[in-house]
C-alpha cells in the first residue's frame, strides 16, 4: 500500500490516490480468494469418507474465509462510493473509476458464489461420473490458477499506474493475453461437459456448466478491470 502510493504520488490528485490504494486493497482481497479457491477445488475430489469428511472440512474453512473476504470488499466498495460521492475524482474519469471498482469487486462475488456451491456439492454430491469429475476439477483449477495469474499482473499494474505507461500497457496485454487462453480451457471443457451429457443426470450438467461459466467470469472482469486502470490513464495523460 504505503509503495503504491509512493508511486503515484505527484501524478493522481489526492482523490485519485486514495481511490487506487482501494482497488489495491480489493485486489489483494480477490487474490487471496483465488487462491483460497484453488484450495477447495483440490480438497473436494473424490476418496474414501474418511478423507472425503476430511476435505469437507477443508473447505468449510477456506469457503468461511472466502466470505469474510467478499464482506471485507464490500465495505471498501461502500467507502470507494463514498469517496466518489465527496467529488474527490476528476469528473472526466468519475464513471471510470466506479467501474473499476465494481468489476475487482465482482471478481470477490464470483468467488464466493463458487465456493458455496463447490461446499454444497460436497455436502451433498450429485451423481456423477468419477472420470469426469475427476478431469473437469483438473481444468477448473487450471481455470481459477489462470485468473490468478492475472490478478496479480491486475495489482502490479496499479502500481505503475501514472508512472510507466509502456510496462502499463504491456501488463494489459498479458492479462488479455491470459484470458483468450482461459477462453480456451472454458471452451475445451464446455466441450467436453456437452460430450458427455448422457453419463449426468440434470443437476450434474447443469452444476458443470454454472461453475465453468462463473469461474471464465472471473477472467473477463480482470481484463476488463486492466482495460479501464490504462483508459483512465490516458484520460490523465499518462
Amino acid at each position: 500500500m504505503s509503495d503504491l502510493f509512493r508511486r503515484v504520488k505527484g501524478f493522481f490528485v489526492p482523490g485519485e490516490k486514495d481511490a487506487f490504494l482501494r482497488i489495491q486493497e480489493l485486489a489483494g482481497l480477490g487474490e487471496e480468494s483465488l487462491e483460497l479457491l484453488v484450495k477447495i477445488l483440490s480438497s473436494s475430489g473424490n476418496g474414501t469418507s474418511s478423507s472425503s469428511h476430511n476435505g469437507l472440512h477443508d473447505i468449510e474453512i477456506c469457503t468461511e474465509r472466502i466470505n469474510i473476504l467478499e464482506k471485507m470488499g464490500d465495505k471498501i466498495t461502500q467507502s470507494f462510493e463514498e469517496l466518489l460521492g465527496r467529488g474527490s475524482i476528476t469528473a472526466s474519469i468519475e464513471y471510470d473509476f466506479g467501474r473499476l471498482a465494481d468489476n475487482v469487486d465482482s471478481i470477490l462475488d464470483r468467488a464466493h458464489a463458487l465456493s458455496r456451491q463447490l461446499r454444497r456439492v460436497t455436502r451433498r454430491p450429485l451423481r456423477e461420473a468419477k472420470e469426469f469429475d475427476t478431469a473437469n476439477r483438473k481444468e477448473m483449477i487450471h481455470l481459477v490458477q489462470i485468473g490468478l495469474t492475472q490478478l496479480r499482473a491486475f495489482r502490479k499494474l496499479l502500481t505503475i499506474a501514472g508512472t510507466n505507461r509502456n510496462q502499463a500497457i504491456d501488463l494489459a496485454r498479458e492479462i488479455e493475453r491470459l484470458e483468450e487462453q482461459g477462453d480456451d480451457v472454458k471452451d475445451a471443457m464446455l466441450d467436453e461437459l456437452y460430450g458427455s451429457w448422457e453419463k449426468l443426470d440434470y443437476a450434474s450438467f447443469h452444476n458443470y456448466l454454472e461453475t465453468t461459466i462463473e469461474a471464465d467470469d472471473i477472467l473477463d472482469l480482470c481484463e476488463d478491470a486492466s482495460d479501464l486502470v490504462i483508459t483512465v490513464m490516458k484520460a490523465l495523460g499518462a
